[in-house]
């Protein structure tokens, strides 16, 4: 009786459609939050406000702004993740070709590098400013 050594991918066609169900759950979700803030944005834009009251609403939109960015960027981690789920390439590392822990995967499905890759780039970047 010879053993024989199949070669899996570490991650199951059943993990894909977890993890793309999963991105794309989140990319609906943040979509569906932009749409609402842009309608607020409008209706906050179009009401007549006192100077203090404007130095607020300037405050809030500046916050909400900054906040929109932030999932913008999302957003597009997110359509990345789909576009490597798409090509065979999601659950390793765009650095080293290392495979990604599911463990890493399943706290951060956007992330495109193995921990120990990361873990140098944070290093490189906190060295360079």
């Amino acid at each position: 009786m010879t053993t024989e050594i199949i070669d899996r991918p570490h991650i199951t066609d059943q993990n894909l459609d977890r993890f793309e169900k999963m991105l794309n759950n989140a990319m609906r979700e943040l979509l569906d939050q932009a749409d609402s803030a842009v309608s607020e944005l409008m209706v906050e834009c179009s009401r007549d406000t006192e100077l203090i009251d404007s130095t607020a609403a300037d405050i809030n939109r500046t916050m909400n702004l900054h906040l929109h960015s932030r999932k913008s960027k999302l957003i597009k981690k997110i359509k990345d993740a789909l576009k490597r789920i798409e090509e065979g390439t999601y659950g390793y590392c765009d650095i080293c070709g290392e495979e990604i822990s599911l463990k890493r995967l399943e706290a951060r499905p956007v992330t495109s590098k193995c921990i120990e890759c990361k873990e140098a780039q944070e290093r490189l970047e906190s060295l360079t400013s």
